[in-house]
């Protein structure tokens, strides 16, 4: 079970990473290229760049005809959820010898 959990986060994994390249084109090509630029940035510290790319894309999905994408990427989470419930981090192997 867990090496399909892994599969299941690996390609929706993947797949979320093409919805957020695909968001961040249409911003770019929007005139939002501040906003672009900040969710790159703000990828890198902590991931909240995707979550802001993800919130303003349904914002826009239907102004910028993003709906397939957001629907593909809004699913791709639930199915990296679904991965990481069937393929749970393992703690035991993160604690200090000795303790």
């Amino acid at each position: 079970m867990p090496m399909v959990g892994l599969a299941l986060e690996s390609v929706a994994g993947v797949a979320s990473l093409v919805c957020f390249i695909l968001v961040l084109v249409q911003m770019f090509q929007r005139g939002q290229t501040g906003l672009a630029v900040a969710c790159i940035v703000l990828v890198f510290c902590g991931g909240i760049g995707a979550l802001i790319a993800f919130i303003y894309g349904w914002v826009k999905s239907r102004e910028w005809g993003l709906n397939n994408v957001m629907l593909i990427w809004t699913v791709c989470i639930v199915i990296g959820l679904v991965g990481g419930i069937m393929n749970p981090i393992n703690f035991t192997q993160l604690a200090i010898p000795g303790r």
